[in-house]
């Protein structure tokens, strides 16, 4: 089910999703679509003209997609020209070409968390969207491990061949953990919305739900946003936490 809040049948829309296919059980709520504001109607825009990016790189037919765009620019002229996805068909192209034919991407990555850019080696698996961005899932070949990289924050430096990849299993294997954030760290959660699974506000700020295959970074992280984020769960993660931040406190105090 899912609909408006409210939650009553007349809010609410029956709904089943099959392998990528989205049927309406009880479709007479429809007749009578809700009004968008206009950032729900730019926020629209921007995923449709994601979209005709990435289906005209794999020569997939857009027309109806550019159709709707326009239909819809049509209601907020004003605001759309304002409107980029920082995504060019050539970008789009190597990372289908890559994805399809299992061939080596040679990137540079820029950190918003660290202000660093560094060189990576990625064997790509799939894009998809998430919170408003465009994500690339990929296995790190230097660790050889899963992970995943905005794509607005990558360059392509080479696209290659690529062979016998094996994977990092403990690595790749994903962690579930979760954290009280302050609402002075909301930041980490913008910045980081590929692991969050849900976000839940509270009294002090927020409760989140994040699945992780790198534990050391987010030890990291936690760390250097301390004491805005804490670890609720699991309880052994949360004391080794506790027990690095003190070490590191008896060390300013030596």
């Amino acid at each position: 089910m899912c609909g408006l809040p409210g939650y009553t049948p007349y809010e609410l829309i029956d709904i089943v999703f099959d392998n990528g296919i989205v049927t309406v059980i009880e479709p007479q709520v429809l007749d009578r679509p809700r009004r968008f504001s206009k950032n729900e109607l730019i926020v629209i825009i921007l995923g449709l003209r994601i979209l005709s990016e990435i289906h005209s790189a794999s020569n997939i037919n857009t027309d109806k997609i550019e159709k709707l765009i326009t239909k819809i620019s049509a209601l907020v002229p004003t605001y759309t020209s304002k409107v980029s996805t920082n995504i060019n068909s050539e970008f789009m192209s190597d990372l289908n070409r890559a994805i399809n034919h299992s061939l080596k991407l040679e990137i540079e990555y820029t950190s918003v968390s660290k202000d660093e850019t560094t060189r990576r080696n990625l064997l790509p698996i799939e894009l998809y969207m998430l919170n408003g961005s465009l994500y690339l899932r990929a296995i790190d070949l230097d660790i050889s491990a899963e992970r995943v990289f905005r794509t607005d924050l990558i360059r392509i430096n080479k696209v290659g061949e690529i062979t016998n990849v094996q994977i990092n299993s403990e690595q790749s294997e994903k962690l579930q953990i979760s954290l009280e954030v302050s609402k002075s760290r909301r930041i980490f959660m913008e910045r980081n919305s590929s692991i969050i699974q849900t976000v839940k506000e509270t009294k002090n700020g927020f409760k989140v739900e994040v699945s992780v295959s790198n534990l050391q970074w987010l030890k990291r992280c936690i760390l250097s946003n301390s004491p805005g984020i804490k670890v609720i769960a699991p309880a052994e993660l949360a004391l080794e936490i506790k027990q690095n931040a003190n070490a590191i406190l008896a060390l300013y105090r030596s």
